[in-house]
């Protein structure tokens, strides 16, 4: 028999600031993309897809979740496609 092929759909973006701009007189940080956040469709797999690695090729990443941490994706009318978090918030 064939072997069914998970279908995995990009929910994120992952960017990495690398610099700040003027924009009306109001600094603004500036992202490169660094790779997209993948999930299978009920989301019980999710994988990281780096665009670029020092070997220069694009790589694929598992995630693992913690023990007793469970994810619920819902699809959403709002885009936040450029909503960064702020870089007090990231816990590394």
């Amino acid at each position: 028999m064939g072997e069914s092929k998970t279908v995995f759909r990009k929910i994120g973006t992952l960017k990495v600031k690398n610099g700040t701009y003027k924009k009306d007189g109001v600094e603004r940080n500036s992202y490169h993309e660094v790779g997209v956040l993948l999930s299978s469709p009920h989301g019980s797999r999710l994988l990281v897809k780096l665009h670029a690695t020092a070997s220069s090729e694009s790589k694929l990443i598992s995630v693992f979740y913690d023990e007793g941490v469970s994810l619920s994706l819902t699809r959403s009318d709002k885009k936040d496609e450029d909503a960064v978090p702020n870089d007090d918030e990231i816990p590394f």
